[in-house]
């Protein structure tokens, strides 16, 4: 009698071989499902760009039609002749920022600095000498910005004034006491007394007149 043994190594095998043919559908899937998640990341990623993106335009165009109404009255010459210096300094500081990208702004700018040249000439000359070393308008005007708080015409030229030479007893008298009698005579000595006129007689009492 033949005993019939089955061979455990190609029943192992077997068994891998149906359990990969049956997992093999179910890692397509799981691919299938990571790629579209993937997919939808990406997606919702770019939609969250595109949204942000519009919304800084949005609000960069804002904020240049609000900077505009600041710096287009600088365009019309009867508005800058009569602008004093805090209107013209808001006007340059609305236009700045756009002067590179609009002309409308560029030509306003140029404007307040004419300006500003007239309302404040101290400061201004200090702010063109750094535009000709190549500093950037916003640099050079804000280098500058204290000194619009000074003189704008600021007076050279002139001497100090000559300070009088005190008397000795004018400094004895500055000096802490108490002082010695000595002292205070020989820094007198110097000081020349004035004599305070008496009432001018006009003639001789009645009562001394003889009869």
């Amino acid at each position: 009698m033949n005993d019939h043994y089955a061979d455990p190594l190609r029943e192992a095998v077997a068994l891998g071989r149906q359990r990969a043919l049956q997992l093999a559908p179910v890692a397509v899937t799981t691919t299938q499902v990571l790629l579209q998640l993937k997919a939808q990341r990406v997606r919702a990623q770019a939609e969250r760009e595109r949204q942000a993106a519009d919304a800084l335009r949005a609000r960069q165009r804002a904020e240049h039609r609000a900077a505009r109404l600041q710096w287009l009255p600088a365009n019309d010459p009867a508005w800058l002749r009569k602008a004093d210096l805090l209107q013209v300094s808001r006007a340059w500081g609305a236009a700045a920022p756009y002067a590179a990208s609009d002309p409308a702004a560029e030509r306003a700018q140029l404007k307040c600095e004419e300006r500003l040249r007239e309302l404040h000439p101290y400061a201004m000359n200090r702010y063109d000498r750094l535009r000709a070393e190549g500093h950037a308008p916003e640099a050079a005007m804000r280098e500058v910005a204290p000194m619009f708080a000074r003189e704008p015409r600021p007076r050279t030229g002139y001497p100090a004034a000559v300070r009088r030479q005190l008397s000795p007893a004018v400094q004895l008298a500055h000096q802490d006491f108490p002082h010695t009698i000595d002292k205070v005579v020989k820094a007198c000595a110097g000081t020349t007394a004035v004599a305070v006129p008496g009432p001018k007689r006009t003639g001789t009492p009645a009562r001394n007149r003889q009869k």
